[in-house]
């Protein structure tokens, strides 16, 4: 009975731990239970924000600000030879990067490539409240570095074949709201969703979990962004 008891223990444990972890990244275990605010006060947000706030200050890169899309690719080492600065934050959101566009506008980067959004779905975000911190991002970034070149990009598809949270017509409605905002604030679109995209969707060979990219995914992304290096 003990033995059963233990098992059962490490089954619930394993269990919880697994759902959590596809909360975090996913928010499609306990969906409408999220805020916008959440992001902000967890240790992960917190350790990452403090380490950027505390980087030499090296003016005139390029600097990458996201959520995990960002945040796991290695952008130093597919742009050799360019002062490349990666300012992703995985499970972060439009109010979390607004949050910490003043650590990025003291850089002074030459240009400044924005992919977020797709966490504001999970989020419980509106199209509006995306498309407002978006805007106030950019106009912080204009304000205090008004030599930055902003690049703007449209979210990625995800993979049917997964549960991600992020059904493709909400990610086609969001990137409306992206293209009006590249517009209405003079930023230089990127249309990375439809050089991602297959049919509409994220192919297999590209992701791993539906909504992160693999290895190939990653090199197709940075073959649009040379595009704009």
């Amino acid at each position: 009975m003990k033995l059963l008891k233990y098992f059962a223990a490490v089954i619930i444990t394993a269990a919880v731990c697994v759902c959590g972890m596809n909360w975090h990244y996913t928010g499609a275990v306990i969906p409408g239970k999220r805020t916008e605010t959440d992001i902000i006060s967890t240790a992960f947000y917190k350790i990452k924000r403090s380490i950027h706030e505390n980087m030499p200050r090296n003016e005139g890169g390029i600097v990458f600000l996201g959520d995990s899309l960002t945040d796991y690719v290695p952008f130093s080492e597919l742009f050799p030879g360019l002062r490349v600065i990666n300012r992703g934050i995985a499970g972060d959101n439009t109010l979390g990067a607004l949050e910490r566009i003043d650590e990025v506008t003291s850089l002074k980067p030459a240009k400044l490539f924005i992919l977020l959004g797709t966490n504001d779905i999970v989020y419980n975000m509106t199209a509006e409240r995306t498309a407002a911190n978006l805007t106030a991002i950019i106009r912080k970034v204009q304000e205090s570095s008004p030599s930055t070149k902003i690049y703007i990009e449209t979210l990625m598809p995800t993979s049917p074949n997964f549960s991600t949270g992020r059904p493709n017509d909400v990610i086609d409605s969001r990137n409306e709201t992206i293209r009006a905002v590249a517009q209405e604030t003079g930023c230089i679109l990127v249309d990375t969703h439809s050089h991602m995209a297959e049919d509409g969707v994220l192919p297999l060979k590209y992701t791993v979990d539906g909504l992160h990219l693999s290895g190939a995914g990653v090199l197709r992304w940075v073959e649009l962004l040379k595009t704009f290096m």
